[in-house]
């Protein structure tokens, strides 16, 4: 079976080398409709093989993706955006699945994982359509996040689960995630008009509010959607569990808890709101609540991805907040060898080493620490992590220089690292020397996440001052 990609792309030059590099000899043709570029993204694409056809950009994604099928003759579609990749092991996956396919009319859902470019642990998975029988009656739908769905009768149409996972490098600039969020938004308006009783639009638009900060505006969207949604609808979880995010940011934690719960009734398998009914039992004292939850997770099988899931709600996430609730019942030893075993099964996981370093501090453990740090020191793998822990001790005994100091390669290295940035801020806050300088760190951080509390309140209180 023949399988074509295909791919709409505006002003990609820089990426596509990188995404077809990865890609390109597992297919039998390359099909490029380019929306627009003004860069050398058209001429790149023929140099690396594609068939590249014009398409004038008319606010409709999935207008473009069908021009795209317009031009195809595989027997099969493969779809990938430049910022996407397949990795060496994901590329024999994909490999053996193209070896397996026959004539059957038939959609293949892969997991797409999303990095935020914020560290390990910090992406998230979207369930996705790649790969689909060509056939006339499989046409795109919807202007923004499109879907290839049967226009007309079935064609006999089955849906199939493949383990290829995409990679999906296009979340890390936070600003270009915002020009994306914002077009997102008036797409979404756009379906809207045309589709105003469509559950899905509402969904979109809703998730995309709230991933613009605005969970006032999402609020109403969601709560329509899930009115409109069939139970056994893909989405039905996760709008239960953006609802009640939603309210959680709004300060509405009576709503939020009642949402979860809800949602746990309906959808009582879903991970992230089994994850989500943890932290808010956490937030509302119920601590042995929490930790039984935390430990349903850690139960569970690993499993296939599911749609919008957080990476590791089975594995390191569930056991970093399992220490955290421990450590909050002053069961310190539990805590300590629960964050052990996550370092010895992630040791990327910089949040893990920033818990094990707050229980050491908290307790006056600084040999301990002295310690950690020159355990990482010898491991060129870990520097990183190496220079936090040092930071945080050193913040500890008031050395602020020796905290700048070792924090200066790490934000080198990492400068869009959350944990580095609120460090900085900390050291800047309790020196209290660069007012000015506090401010930025503080901006740092809100900027990387907007959520922070701790950042927002200190940073309300200094430009409440004088200085």
């Amino acid at each position: 079976m023949r399988v074509s990609l295909c791919m709409i792309v505006r002003n990609e030059e820089a990426s596509l080398p990188a995404c077809l590099a990865t890609v390109s000899d597992l297919v039998d043709e390359i099909v490029v409709v380019d929306t627009g570029s003004t860069d050398h993204t058209r001429q790149r694409a023929i140099q690396l093989g594609a068939r590249v056809y014009d398409f004038p950009w008319c606010d409709d994604f999935a207008a473009a993706r069908n021009e795209s099928l317009r031009h195809a003759s595989g027997d099969w579609i493969f779809w990938m955006d430049a910022d996407d990749r397949l990795d060496a092991v994901n590329r024999e996956r994909f490999r053996r699945l193209k070896d397996q396919l026959t004539d059957e009319v038939a959609i293949y859902v892969m997991p797409c994982l999303c990095s935020r470019g914020l560290g390990p642990g910090t992406g998230f998975y979207l369930d996705h359509a790649r790969l689909f029988r060509r056939h006339p009656l499989l046409r795109w739908q919807y202007r923004v996040h499109e879907r290839i769905l049967p226009a007309g009768s079935s064609p006999g149409l089955v849906y199939r689960r493949s383990d290829v996972v995409i990679h999906h490098e296009g979340y890390e600039d936070p600003a270009q995630k915002r020009l994306k969020l914002e077009r997102n938004r008036r797409l979404g308006h756009l379906d809207l008009a045309e589709r105003p009783d469509d559950p899905v639009v509402l969904f979109n638009l809703g998730w995309t509010y709230l991933s613009l900060h605005r969970p006032q505006d999402a609020i109403p969207l969601l709560q329509r959607s899930l009115a409109l949604s069939m139970p056994a609808a893909s989405h039905v979880a996760k709008l239960h569990s953006l609802l009640s995010a939603a309210f959680s940011l709004l300060g509405q934690k009576d709503e939020a808890w009642a949402i979860c719960l809800q949602g746990r009734h309906r959808c009582p398998h879903d991970d992230e709101l089994l994850f989500q009914q943890a932290m808010l039992s956490s937030e509302r004292g119920d601590l042995a609540g929490a930790e039984a939850c935390l430990h349903q997770l850690l139960a569970k099988p690993p499993g296939p991805h599911r749609f919008g899931l957080a990476q590791g709600l089975r594995g390191h996430l569930a056991r970093h907040n399992l220490a955290i609730v421990l450590r909050a019942q002053g069961r310190l030893a539990e805590a300590e060898a629960q964050w052990q075993q996550l370092i010895a099964e992630q040791p990327d996981y910089v949040p893990a080493w920033m818990g094990l370093t707050d229980l050491y501090l908290a307790h006056d453990r600084c040999a301990e620490m002295e310690e950690l740090v020159a355990r990482l020191r010898a491991d060129p793998r870990r520097q990183v992590e190496a220079g936090l822990v040092e930071a945080r001790l050193r913040l500890k005994g008031r050395d602020f220089a020796g905290a700048r100091a070792a924090l200066a390669p790490v934000l080198a290295a990492a400068p869009r690292l959350l944990e580095a940035r609120i460090v900085l801020s900390h050291v800047l806050i309790e020196e209290g020397r660069d007012w000015p300088a506090a401010v930025r760190a503080l901006e740092d951080v809100l900027a990387l996440d907007p959520t922070n509390a701790q950042a927002k309140h200190n940073l309300a209180v200094i430009r409440s001052w004088q200085w």
